[in-house]
Formats: C-alpha cells, sequence, structure tokens
C-alpha cells in the first residue's frame, strides 16, 4: 500500500466516524420523553415496542418513572397516543398508542443483587413497579 492510498483511508475512517457521532448525537437528541401519565386504556389498538426502537427517536413519549432516593430510574412506563382527529369532526378518540417499558439505568452489578431500591441499595427482588419486571 502507498503513502497517498494509507492518507486516503485514514481520511475515509475519520470521516465516517465524524458522520457516525454526528448521527448518534441527532439520534441522542430526538429520543424525547416528557414525565406524566397518559391514559391509554380506551386506545383501538395498543403497540409495545423495544425503548430505543426507531419509533422512539421519532415520536414524543410521556413516562412515569419509579425512582430512588438518587433520581435513579427503577421502571417505568412510556407512552405515545396517537388520536382520531379530522377537520370536520371535534371527536379525538384514541386510535393507537406506543407503549415501551423503561428499564432500570445502572446502579447494580452484582448478579445475586440485580434491582435497585428506593434507597440506592441493591437487592435479590424489585421494589417498585412490580407490573413493569420482564426483564
Amino acid at each position: 500500500m502507498t503513502n497517498e492510498e494509507r492518507g486516503g483511508v485514514g481520511i475515509l475512517a475519520i470521516v465516517l466516524l465524524v458522520l457516525g457521532a454526528i448521527l448518534w448525537l441527532l439520534g441522542v437528541s430526538f429520543h424525547m420523553e416528557n414525565t406524566g401519565t397518559v391514559s391509554y386504556g380506551d386506545c383501538r389498538q395498543v403497540i409495545t415496542i423495544a425503548d430505543y426502537s426507531w419509533r422512539t427517536y421519532v415520536n414524543q413519549f410521556t413516562c412515569n418513572y419509579e425512582k430512588t432516593k438518587k433520581g435513579v430510574v427503577m421502571d417505568g412506563e412510556c407512552v405515545h397516543v396517537i388520536n382520531d382527529s379530522s377537520l370536520l369532526t371535534t371527536s379525538h378518540t384514541c386510535s393507537t398508542a406506543y407503549i415501551y417499558q423503561k428499564k432500570q439505568e445502572g446502579g447494580c452489578t452484582d448478579p445475586t443483587h440485580p434491582y435497585i431500591g428506593y434507597d440506592d441499595m441493591c437487592y435479590t427482588t424489585p421494589q417498585g413497579g412490580e407490573e413493569y419486571v420482564n426483564r
């Protein structure tokens, strides 16, 4: 490989790295979650998606979290509701709800005590939001 070829490969690698970093930063900035509660029991269709799937980057989600005293997310549920609406009607009924389960963020690394508690200590069983323990 000549010096010119090595230089070209190096420049290409740097360009790809910079493009990847820009796309990653845009993805992180578009993954929008607000804190709150949303009722979706009356929605005609409820679709469960994975956290950080492509839909979480193009829609805004409202999340209800269980947190520790230090603010670490123990678990939660995030919802995005799409309402039926048109210019000719005043009906705004829920047609589709996209939901995903928020998993524990960081905290416990010991496999025998994997769940973080309200007091930021690690436990063998989860303390909050037992309905979300599908890990």
